[in-house]
């Protein structure tokens, strides 16, 4: 071989070895480890979460007769709107006007009685325990008087609040007993939506919230979200579900018309929250998902290489820890809203190592 071609040929096939090795190097080379993580979230459990609603409405009666007899006058009809004191429905009063008669006349003679008797007691002439019976008559005799007025007057119903009748449970002409429904009344005008939380997620629920913007999502009315306030939450669980319920204040909404037993969406948005310690914008995760060593408690977080990418760098973050809640541990320091916490195979992770993403990172709080 020519002194000059030799060199060329050992060149060559350095270039060509050093390829093979970095193919295999490739070839070889292992996949990115896949990891399991979560999403920090707010530290109260509601925030991102989905609560179906029911819309009902503030001011709210089922309306009755305090007495039994025959409906005689019903003076509606279904989608009526009315106003308070009007009269709604009346009974047949013919028996109670008579029985009214009977109680005067009877009043009447007891109070007669009694006007003359209590000029005979002083002078002796009648003995005071007889007197005493006289007048216990003539007030058994008012009372009973009184009653069959009233009950002269529970013989109209009357509507208590403005508003609209949504519902009649009875025809004209019916027998009708006493506190029997008779018609629903309600105030379209103030609105509320109904949800149920369960008590897992109940404690963390504070009276008087003002800080957490909450919404209402209508299936039916698309890309719009209408502001919720807190006005009520249950004191005592559901017997059979466990759940509180809690109600929310619809403002009126224009150009929709939104009525009692539709249904909602209710989303809770983020709101910093406090614990005992005065700690702000506290997070929770899995508490396995926090190691401890000399240095002091740690989590790996993973860092997405880029906003959409699938693949990340792990990083040691140190945390302080608050207390052990039902829906995980209280970090009160170290972690931020959003971050990606690796909730398994920590004992391999390590500071700058490449992993592929097991979360979509829109799921906020959902480990995957």
């Amino acid at each position: 071989m020519p002194k000059i071609a030799k060199p060329v040929y050992v060149l060559c096939m350095m270039v060509l070895v050093t390829a093979c090795d970095e193919k295999q190097k490739l070839q070889t080379e292992a996949p990115l480890r896949p990891v399991r993580t979560i999403v920090a979230s707010a530290a109260d459990g509601l925030t991102g979460r989905d609560f179906p609603g029911v819309v009902i409405a503030q001011n709210r009666a089922d309306l009755s007769f305090r007495v039994a007899g025959k409906l005689k006058e019903l003076l509606i009809n279904e989608g009526d709107d009315v106003a308070k004191g009007q009269i709604i429905a009346r009974l047949d009063q013919t028996d109670f006007k008579i029985e009214l008669e009977d109680k005067k006349a009877s009043y009447v003679t007891a109070k007669a009685n009694f006007t003359r008797t209590a000029r005979l007691v002083e002078p002796g002439h009648i003995s005071q325990s007889d007197f005493d019976q006289i007048k216990a008559t003539y007030g058994t005799a008012t009372a009973h008087l009184k009653a069959a007025e009233q009950n002269l007057v529970y013989t109209e119903l009357t509507v208590p609040f403005d508003g609209s009748i949504t519902k009649i449970y009875v025809d004209n002409f019916e027998e009708v007993v006493a506190k029997g429904k008779i018609a629903t009344v309600q105030d379209l005008n103030s609105m509320e939506v109904e949800i149920d939380v369960p008590e897992s997620l109940m404690i963390h629920v504070r009276r008087g919230e003002n800080k957490r913007k909450i919404h209402a999502i209508f299936d039916a009315i698309k890309d719009k979200k209408f502001e919720l306030t807190f006005r009520e939450v249950s004191a005592q669980a559901d017997e059979t579900t466990h759940a509180y319920k809690v109600r929310l204040s619809l403002p009126p909404i224009k150009d929709y018309t939104i009525l009692p037993g539709m249904t909602a969406t209710v989303v809770a948005d983020s709101v910093p929250t406090v614990d005992g310690s005065g700690n702000v914008n506290d997070i929770i995760i899995p508490s396995h998902a926090v190691l401890e060593d000399n240095k002091g408690r740690f989590v790996y977080t993973a860092e997405p290489e880029s906003p959409t990418s699938t693949t990340a760098v792990i990083h040691r973050r140190n945390v302080t820890t608050s207390r052990l809640t039902n829906s995980g541990l209280m970090i009160t320091s170290g972690l931020n809203k959003n971050d990606l916490v690796v909730t398994a195979g920590m004992s391999k992770m390590q500071e700058g190592l490449r992993v592929r993403l097991m979360v979509d990172p829109d799921l906020i709080g959902q480990e995957h």
